[in-house]
């Protein structure tokens, strides 16, 4: 087992160094140098920090964790084939590590894996109708990729794409012939690439780690104050004229065997002349400063501070509109940039022979990916929706606006702010009958009957 690094913030250094050498919080950050942690230093962080690992894993697992699922509206028994095919290549896993990758080192990339009729190499563009399967999908990170060739022209229709990059494995994985293989190139219909923070100009993505630095710091070193609080919640200061004739050895013993005694709430037996004082660490204040902390890394980390701090995964509150925006703002990633991935496994897996009833034009097929809902109310909101819906309803048929059968479709089509299952809401009718006892229902509640 190798050295591990040992990390020091601002206040080790002031407890460890003199007044005078050690520096203060804001002559800590470099100027006029780049804050862009390596490699080698942003995945130690993820090995070994909680909160940094949360930041980058935690939406890329949002994104995957409930799945999706290929609709053929015309067809069921293929939509049923092509769904299983999708499953076995575990895509939820695979997609998941490729945007953790993108997060961590701000790219992110999967290969993809197909079993062809005359096999080609990596660096050939697929050919639809040489496609027998999909075999794989493998996310790796960019540690290896030696080099990529993008479109920077502006002007041109393909500006910002991708044509191929040149990966560098490092070993074959044959005890038979260790040496090291020659780089692969991958033409860009055979990959996936996922890029976090890049703008114009860059190279390559950006860390969430280094956008969050600052606020990372400031979390732990607000837990190194809060445990040096812990460890020093009390201080018991005992009075003696002995004291002072004690040697150092003598005090040492006594504080050690007076610590020993009174570490819990213990008796002590003292002279008239001696006293014994408690003083506590005051804590007002400090569940402000530590709530600031975690607002700043909610903020800049784009993560509400309840996710951020282990709330029930996908179950709010109707006031959480924090919460809310944070699960809109995953489904829009996954509509962007995880839907167009999952569209091309699909469109291989529709023109592979050996899937479903064989190779097939996917543009001559009515089909579409959905994503299955990412989060759920709980139980008082849902309630409290329904209370206002039904209310709404019955004000409209008492008062003539509504007729009973437009308040159902009325009724039928509330979502209110969930949506609990694979199915619309508005898939639910209600029956007149329905209708009329929610009225009375209603009725009931204005009486008080």
């Amino acid at each position: 087992m190798g050295l591990r690094k040992m990390v020091a913030d601002f206040f080790d250094l002031q407890s460890k160094t003199s007044a005078t050498d050690a520096p203060q919080w804001g002559q800590t950050r470099p100027t006029g140098m780049s804050m862009e942690l390596t490699d080698d230093v942003l995945k130690d962080m993820y090995h070994n920090n909680g909160i940094a690992r949360k930041l980058v894993a935690k939406p890329a697992e949002d994104m995957t964790r409930n799945g999706w699922r290929i609709v053929i509206p015309d067809d069921e028994q293929k939509q049923a084939q092509y769904q299983k095919a999708l499953d076995n290549l575990h895509l939820t896993t695979k997609f998941a590590e490729e945007f953790i990758y993108a997060r961590l080192y701000g790219d992110g990339f999967a290969s993809i894996g197909l079993q062809e009729i005359n096999a080609t190499d990596n660096s050939t563009p697929t050919n639809p109708d040489n496609i027998k399967n999909v075999a794989f999908v493998n996310a790796f990170g960019p540690q290896n990729v030696q080099d990529y060739e993008l479109n920077d022209d502006p002007t041109s229709l393909d500006y910002g794409q991708e044509a191929s990059i040149t990966y560098q494995p490092t070993q074959t994985g044959l005890m038979t012939n260790p040496a090291v293989p020659k780089p692969v190139m991958i033409d860009k219909s055979r990959y996936f690439h996922q890029t976090f923070g890049r703008i114009e100009g860059d190279d390559y993505g950006n860390s969430i780690i280094n956008t969050c630095f600052d606020q990372l710091k400031i979390i732990d070193s607000a837990q190194y104050s809060v445990g040096k609080i812990f460890y020093e919640l009390t201080l018991k200061i005992f009075k003696s004229d002995e004291i002072a004739d004690m040697s150092d050895n003598e005090r040492l013993k006594l504080m050690s065997r007076m610590a020993s005694a009174w570490t819990t709430e213990g008796v002590a037996a003292i002279d008239t002349q001696e006293d014994i004082t408690k003083i506590g660490t005051p804590l007002a204040g400090v569940s402000d400063i530590i709530d600031f902390a975690w607002q700043a890394l909610a903020a800049a980390s784009n993560i509400p501070k309840s996710v951020l701090t282990g709330q029930e995964a996908g179950t709010i509150t109707g006031a959480q509109y924090d919460v809310i925006n944070y699960y809109d703002q995953i489904k829009s990633q996954q509509q962007n940039e995880l839907k167009p991935q999952i569209m091309q496994i699909v469109r291989y897996l529709m023109y592979a022979t050996d899937v479903a009833d064989g190779s097939e034009d996917p543009d001559g097929l009515s089909w579409d990916i959905e994503f299955n809902p990412l989060w759920d109310s709980d139980d008082e909101t849902n309630s409290k929706v329904l209370l206002n819906n039904v209310q709404a309803a019955s004000a409209a048929i008492t008062s003539g606006i509504m007729d009973p059968d437009e308040a159902k479709t009325m009724l039928a089509g509330q979502k209110g702010a969930v949506k609990t299952s694979a199915n619309d809401s508005a898939d639910t009718k209600l029956t007149d009958q329905d209708v009329q006892k929610y009225q009375d229902l209603m009725k009931k509640i204005r009486s008080g009957k």
